[in-house]
């Protein structure tokens, strides 16, 4: 629990600084005005449309879990997915293997096991956003080369982890090292999850959930530049929200923070047109109700979880690992 109090006053800590020089970069009298032009009326909106999509997200982890035969009580399960969004602020928030952590504790299944389920939470999370992306560049003829980029990525990424051959290979290097010699016994065991869980049926499946979670969040977007006066086309505030996000996935800075960012203002500025002082103020906006409302929601589920897995043990599970 230490570890992730510190990883998380580090990574305010850099967000602020961030926010800090993108508000003074736009002006912070510019900046202030456009935040003093948020319609509040339309908050509730906005954060009902994320819960939203993680109600969907929520959905995809159970039908995984499903896939590979692990049972977890409804409540347990619930929690767990929640504590998992503390970790939006990991690095392309690989860090929410937390909850095989957790899910070990609960019921004793290998995190070799479960883990493939957040990978391929990952996996489908980019290939719903490319998506809605596409729609974007599409409809306005935007460039789409760097979607199309991410989507081969994620192609080649599923292809590698899907593959029995590298597995072998994977499983007598690890083998052969020092310190690391222990984790080859579960290469077999995630290999075989991966394989299930990267399977057509399933891949498609995820996809299209989170192609529909996406849209919430999408629409929470919009709303977001609704309530500060911004007009412009659904469509091309979600392709600004698309390419920005996974490249600030794509930087693997923790929750993408900075590279999210200059992407949004730099969008929001360039492409729509908007004053450097309202792209700021909506950039700031946009990544209170993804990344850091995601967050909070992370911590309640870190300390309700602890009622299922026995207070510090999934904590220091999760760190071990």
């Amino acid at each position: 629990m230490n570890r992730i109090k510190r990883n998380l006053a580090l990574a305010l800590s850099f967000a602020v600084a961030v926010y800090l020089v993108l508000a003074v970069y736009s002006g912070l009298g510019d900046f202030e005005s456009a935040l003093g032009r948020f319609r509040w009326p339309l908050l509730p909106a906005i954060l009902g449309l994320v819960l939203l999509s993680y109600v969907g997200r929520f959905v995809r982890w159970r039908y995984y879990l499903g896939v590979i035969g692990v049972e977890v009580p409804l409540a347990a399960n619930v929690a767990i997915f929640a504590s998992g969004l503390s970790m939006a602020i990991s690095p392309g928030k690989l860090g929410e293997v937390l909850k095989s952590a957790f899910i070990r504790q609960v019921n004793g299944t290998p995190i070799a096991r479960t883990a493939p389920a957040v990978v391929a939470e990952r996996a489908t999370d980019g290939t719903g956003m490319v998506l809605w992306g596409l729609l974007g560049a599409l409809s306005f003829s935007f460039g789409p080369e760097v979607l199309l980029l991410f989507l081969a990525a994620a192609i080649v990424g599923i292809a590698v982890l899907r593959s029995e051959r590298l597995s072998l290979v994977a499983e007598r290097i690890l083998s052969r090292l020092p310190l690391l010699d222990r984790l080859a016994p579960h290469v077999r065991v995630f290999h075989g999850a991966s394989s299930e869980l990267l399977g057509l049926r399933p891949l498609v499946a995820g996809t299209g959930i989170s192609f529909v979670s996406w849209g919430f969040e999408c629409s929470a977007v919009y709303l977001c530049s609704v309530a500060l006066g911004v007009h412009r086309p659904f469509l091309m505030v979600v392709f600004i929200f698309a390419v920005s996000s996974l490249v600030g996935v794509g930087s693997m800075l923790p929750g993408g923070i900075g590279a999210a960012e200059a992407g949004l203002t730099g969008m929001f500025d360039g492409l729509a047109g908007l004053p450097a002082g309202l792209a700021v103020a909506l950039t700031f906006l946009i990544r209170l109700a993804t990344l850091w409302f995601a967050t909070l929601i992370g911590i309640v589920g870190l300390f309700v979880v602890r009622a299922f897995v026995g207070g510090e043990a999934g904590l220091s599970a999760a760190r071990r690992r």
